[in-house]
């Protein structure tokens, strides 16, 4: 049996192509099971669906990659001709690297984001509920996640910030050893001081107010994130408190100046205050960064930040590549592995056979009383075993050094012709190892 994944991803497809491939919730689950009864040649399949990618891993004993994309044209309503201009398909080894890759985040739009195992995760478990995955592609899942955790863990994919919002409170953290006992103050109700929000809250800050000019979306924003809500014109008589300010609006006027913050320093005693200003034009104005113990970023500086992480993310994604390897040898070893046991028992079945036709000759020309029965079954079995112990043991050896030649020659000696296995014009299309 062989493993193929056929897809689209953000490298090959714009958005306004890719979602309309998309395939999720209830959707998904509907397609598994579409797909397994109109593709009589696909033996497994699950897909991983997000706004980046769409990918159908499947086994199957002949390619069915023109019915998938036949399938797929008719679900989307893309052209086959374009699906064939923005589609990539893998086989044999390239399938397990791919999916390590993707699963740890080395594929991803944002290197090393770790929300794609979660949703590889869930995809293959709606896969595995709707009956549509079987031994082949549960090693495939199993040694691939194992393998996209060793990235995740031991390597540092993950450990640099590559987004705005993540940026500003990475720089937080540099300023301010614990963030817990700080007070935030968030200027804007947008989706990145949203996201801003979501990151301070997982670093332990509870105390954050977020401000805008429409109290309403204020107010919308912080009941989604669990937090108060000020008007902007209210923020003066809270500054004195605050520890870090985070601002993104669209305003076109300057929302705090220097002098704000030469009043209310004189009330903290100088306690330092963080201050990230996103906005373009700025909200903040730039000589604040003259005042004793403030401490102003904009954009450009968490730009800076952003570059040198995706250097060094870059860098931790080139040591991933070990791993990758890894995953794919081991992968494959365990495949050769499951291959020759199905061989191997094929080859005892056989010597099976042959040991009961001949006791069944036996008994029919021979009267035995029942112990002298008992006493021929016994010896048959034990001289069936010793005389396949050096041939199992010959297969075991082939398989683990995956040494083709000899296991075909071992088949053509004993006539194993295992269904399980690939004809030599499938295997030599697909470059699949025993």
């Amino acid at each position: 049996m062989s493993v193929f994944v056929y897809g689209i991803n953000f490298k090959t497809a714009p958005v306004e192509i890719r979602e309309k491939t998309v395939l999720s919730g209830e959707k998904l689950e509907s397609s598994l099971i579409e797909i397994r009864k109109k593709l009589a040649n696909i033996n497994e399949i699950f897909i991983v669906s997000t706004c980046n990618r769409t990918e159908f891993y499947y086994s199957t004993s002949s390619d069915a990659s023109s019915n998938l994309e036949t399938w797929l044209s008719e679900t989307s309503g893309l052209s086959q001709s374009t699906l064939k201009d923005i589609s990539y398909q893998h086989s044999a080894d390239k399938v397990i690297k791919h999916f390590i890759r993707v699963a740890s985040g080395l594929d991803s739009q944002v290197l090393g984001e770790p929300q794609i195992l979660g949703q590889v995760k869930e995809s293959f478990d709606k896969a595995e509920d709707t009956g549509c995955v079987g031994k082949e592609l549960t090693s495939l899942f199993q040694v691939g996640i194992r393998y996209a955790k060793k990235i995740r863990s031991e390597t540092k994919i993950g450990e640099n910030p590559v987004s705005v919002a993540y940026a500003a409170v990475f720089l937080a953290s540099k300023i301010f050893e614990d963030l817990s006992s700080k007070k935030a103050l968030l200027i804007g109700a947008g989706e990145t001081i949203s996201l801003v929000t979501e990151h301070l809250k997982k670093a332990g800050i509870k105390d954050l107010t977020i401000a805008n000019r429409t109290l309403e979306h204020a107010q919308e924003l912080a009941f989604q994130q669990g937090t108060d809500a000020i008007h902007l014109q209210d923020i003066e008589e809270k500054l004195s408190s605050i520890d870090i300010i985070v601002s993104s609006t669209g305003s076109e006027d300057t929302i705090l100046k220097k002098r704000d913050f030469e009043e209310i320093m004189k009330l903290r005693k100088r306690n330092p205050i963080f201050i990230v200003d996103i906005a373009v034009p700025r909200d903040i104005e730039a000589s604040v960064q003259e005042v004793p113990n403030v401490y102003l970023y904009t954009i450009d500086h968490l730009t800076e930040v952003i570059n040198l992480n995706i250097g060094k993310r870059q860098q931790a994604a080139e040591a991933a590549e070990e791993y990758v390897l890894l995953g794919s040898k081991t992968y494959l070893q365990e495949k050769r592995v499951r291959s020759g046991n199905v061989l191997i028992k094929e080859y005892r079945n056989q010597v099976e056979s042959i040991r009961q036709n001949e006791l069944a000759k036996i008994k029919s020309l021979l009267s035995f009383k029942n112990n002298d029965i008992e006493t021929i079954e016994n010896f048959s079995q034990s001289l069936a075993n010793k005389l396949t112990h050096e041939i199992t043991t010959l297969i075991r050896s082939a398989i683990a050094e995956n040494n083709l030649d000899l296991l075909a020659e071992l088949k053509h000696l004993y006539k194993l012709e295992s269904k399980s296995t690939e004809s030599p014009k499938h295997k030599e299309k697909n470059d699949e190892p025993l």
